[in-house]
């Protein structure tokens, strides 16, 4: 049993997918054992390339095989509900890429009925940069988060990918845009800074649409109790930030890399690749003054997949991850119904 691994199937040849794959193969709890896609063909060809034994030519078929323990899910995010729900009733342990469409509370009681983990791809909460930045807070040393400013911006490479050519850039594809492709790490930096506490209202001040009507630049505010607030804004109009401030009444913490690269070095690898990074951030005290602390660098993936893996060898499910996801799904639900509503502010 101690040398047991997670035996992980995944559904869908996405992008995204190429990077997952690298991190879990060096996962040391984990093994990708199957790759499914509507096309065998493409499953096959996928799975040459990226040294996965097994291909299937349908979702259902990879859910079908019982030896296989968890599944990782990069499919368009109209059907992550529908397969979030397949594979959980499948027995299957979920992780599910974001954003997430309406609905998405059902599909993960779904996976809580069932007894299987979720857990969403929000890398950054795993890697030992966070796991330090998590302990300055508990220990006190920047007080009572009183405000949180975050971003993820890099400008459009050309006007065919502005224009829809993209993921996205196109509603049809990705229904919140670039605000949910890109809006989820800044939100997501803001619930962490908050401790996945709801805001009392929220309101999209700003945003920007392209030909095919989809968000391609928003920016908001998010109120909490107790005068406490924040900003940020997102997407493909603006040069590269990926950072986020969270301020309190007794210091700060301030990382310029959120998402990926390592600093602001131009190095964005983090992307779409195998990556290891994430190797310092700041901490300010009360009067001003900086200090820069080094961590180990990591790869997020493989400690995402490992923490996960674990879980599911020990039997022992983590409900802090499903509650994060729902959290803040629903405040960037509030905020798009904000969007389109001509920035109404929205309470919740």
């Amino acid at each position: 049993m101690e040398n047991r691994k997670v035996r992980w199937g995944i559904l869908g040849t996405a992008e995204i997918a190429t990077k997952v794959v690298a991190g879990m193969h060096d996962a040391a709890n984990a093994d990708v054992v199957a790759i499914a896609s509507r096309s065998l063909d493409r499953a096959q060809a996928w799975a040459d390339e990226h040294t996965v034994p097994q291909a299937f030519g349908s979702y259902d078929e990879l859910l079908a095989d019982d030896s296989i323990d968890a599944v990782y899910l990069p499919v368009p995010t109209a059907l992550r509900n529908e397969w979030i729900k397949k594979a959980a009733q499948a027995g299957k342990h979920v992780y599910a890429e974001k954003p997430f469409a309406d609905g998405v509370e059902d599909a993960i009681e779904v996976c809580r009925q069932n007894g299987v983990q979720f857990m969403d791809g929000t890398m950054w909460l795993h890697s030992n940069r966070t796991q330090a930045l998590e302990k300055h807070v508990a220990d006190g040393d920047i007080g009572d988060v009183k405000r949180v400013t975050s971003a993820f911006t890099f400008k459009a490479p050309d006007k065919e990918w502005y224009e829809g050519g993209n993921g996205r850039t196109d509603k049809n594809r990705e229904p919140m845009g670039c605000f949910g492709d890109q809006g989820w790490y800044p939100i997501g930096a803001i619930m962490w800074s908050f401790g996945y506490e709801l805001p009392e209202k929220v309101q999209m001040t700003h945003v920007s649409k392209n030909s095919v009507d989809t968000i391609v630049a928003c920016g908001g505010t998010l109120w909490f109790s107790g005068g406490r607030m924040a900003t940020f804004d997102a997407g493909v109009e603006l040069a590269h930030r990926s950072q986020f401030e969270t301020v309190g009444d007794a210091g700060l913490i301030r990382v310029d890399d959120l998402v990926g690269g390592q600093g602001r070095t131009g190095n964005f690898a983090a992307y779409g690749e195998k990556f290891t990074g994430s190797t310092h951030y700041v901490v300010g005290d009360v009067e001003g003054k900086d200090t820069q602390y080094e961590v180990e660098a990591c790869d997020h993936v493989v400690k995402l997949v490992e923490r996960f893996s674990n879980n599911v060898l020990v039997g022992k499910l983590e409900d802090e991850w499903p509650k994060r996801s729902i959290a803040c799904h629903r405040v960037m639900s509030a905020l798009f119904e904000s969007a389109e509503s001509g920035g109404t502010a929205v309470s919740l």
